[in-house]
């Protein structure tokens, strides 16, 4: 009965309130001597090249253990591994032997078999590291080359709420922005996918 009250509760919450923001605190702390930067329109992201490239180690390290146990059980999987591996490798010794100021955008890191097309755009692993250590307060971030303390994050159902329309029930999500100044004018953005 009470599991019943708690999901009755949360349901009017949510389609009573689709739409929350909170403020997320960005650190305070000087730069260090090495940071890499990732621009995106009016923001700039500074971060730690050797706290990002202990964290790509890491990924290169779990990668290296799938592929340990898929080498001789799957070659479609082991090559799969055996390229991501190699891109964590690579991005990590560029990221150890950058210097300050080094542009994030050129390295070449996502999962999956070699793919040219994916060498030039792909940057969704970066990007959610990236908002991770935004959304700790563990990145320096810059708004149109003022420092900025701090950033807004929204979440809000991308369909009406209480509709009928089979189309928007099988097709709802909610729709995540962080930004300084206008929700149009976004650090990150994310459609996070509920329906069918």
């Amino acid at each position: 009965m009470k599991m019943l009250l708690l999901s009755l509760f949360l349901l009017v919450t949510l389609s009573a309130f689709p739409q929350s923001q909170w403020e997320i605190e960005l650190s305070h702390e000087m730069p260090v001597p090495r940071m890499g930067k990732w621009v995106k329109g009016d923001y700039t992201v500074y971060i730690s090249l050797d706290t990002l490239a202990r964290y790509f180690r890491i990924c290169q390290q779990s990668t290296t253990k799938s592929l340990e146990y898929y080498e001789t059980r799957d070659s479609n999987l082991e090559n799969y591994f055996k390229a991501t591996q190699n891109r964590y490798c690579t991005a990590a010794s560029q990221l150890e032997q950058a210097a300050n100021d080094f542009d994030l955008k050129t390295l070449i890191i996502y999962e999956g078999i070699d793919n040219p097309k994916r060498n030039a755009e792909d940057f969704a692993i970066l990007e959610r590291y990236l908002e991770q250590r935004v959304q700790q307060g563990k990145a320096i971030v810059f708004f149109k080359g003022k420092r900025i303390y701090t950033l807004c994050r929204t979440s809000e159902m991308s369909y009406k709420v209480g509709s009928d329309n089979f189309h928007d029930i099988l097709n709802h999500g909610y729709i995540a922005r962080t930004f300084y100044d206008e929700p149009g004018n976004c650090l990150f953005f994310e459609y996070m996918h509920l329906g069918w």
